[in-house]
């Protein structure tokens, strides 16, 4: 498992620094522009989908030949993909709360509840398309990776507008909402069952 993390990790420092920076802008664009939150939702779902892009450098590597020679049982790769969703995510979810509730001087509520929502928002895209990868690979599912992310994008919108209602739509000012705890719990149990569903496929799946 180490080894694995190891090996994606390599390939975001090599590939992906660029990818983390533009999600590092939208993030301070949704900060120091003191407009909605869209931006900040947007930053920490790219980041979550850097496992997923890590998969289109597996495929590019022919891991799958070394997989059939190392001692590494095939829920264990699968489970890796997952570890680094939330290896990429939480952090990144903290770090943009906390700067948000010292910056913006945002009451507790408020935090928690964005907090919630951008937990909802990171782990739901790689809930859908890490199964689909995992089945098909990364090559032959990118049409369907691009009709997921421009899904998400619109959720995002959605959200993004319920967060802005009526004054505060006009002050664009963050709502909270009182059922954001419900949004994080379902995410946690989309991702469990997507990794079930994950695993199933990859063992299943032919090269």
């Amino acid at each position: 498992m180490k080894g694995l993390l190891i090996k994606d990790f390599k390939y975001i420092a090599k590939h992906h620094l660029g990818f983390l920076f533009v999600s590092a802008l939208f993030f301070c664009m949704s900060v120091f522009s003191d407009a909605s939150v869209f931006f900040c939702y947007y930053s920490v779902a790219m980041i979550s989908l850097m496992p997923v892009f890590t998969m289109a450098y597996d495929e590019a590597y022919k891991w799958s030949k070394y997989e059939a020679v190392i001692p590494v049982k095939k829920h264990l790769i699968v489970l890796e993909k997952y570890i680094l969703v939330f290896i990429a995510s939480i952090p990144a979810i903290f770090i943009e709360t906390a700067i948000f509730h010292f910056y913006k001087k945002t009451d507790p509520q408020t935090t928690a509840s964005l907090a919630c929502m951008m937990l909802f928002i990171s782990l739901l895209s790689p809930a859908v398309v890490l199964p689909l990868n995992f089945r098909f690979g990364y090559l032959k599912g990118k049409l369907i990776n691009i009709i997921v992310i421009a899904v998400m994008a619109a959720s995002i919108t959605a959200i993004n507008m319920k967060n802005s209602i009526a004054q505060t739509a006009i002050e664009k000012r963050f709502t909270p909402l009182p059922d954001a705890q419900l949004f994080a719990v379902f995410a946690l149990i989309i991702i469990s069952v997507s990794i079930f569903i994950s695993v199933m496929l990859y063992k299943k799946r032919e090269y």
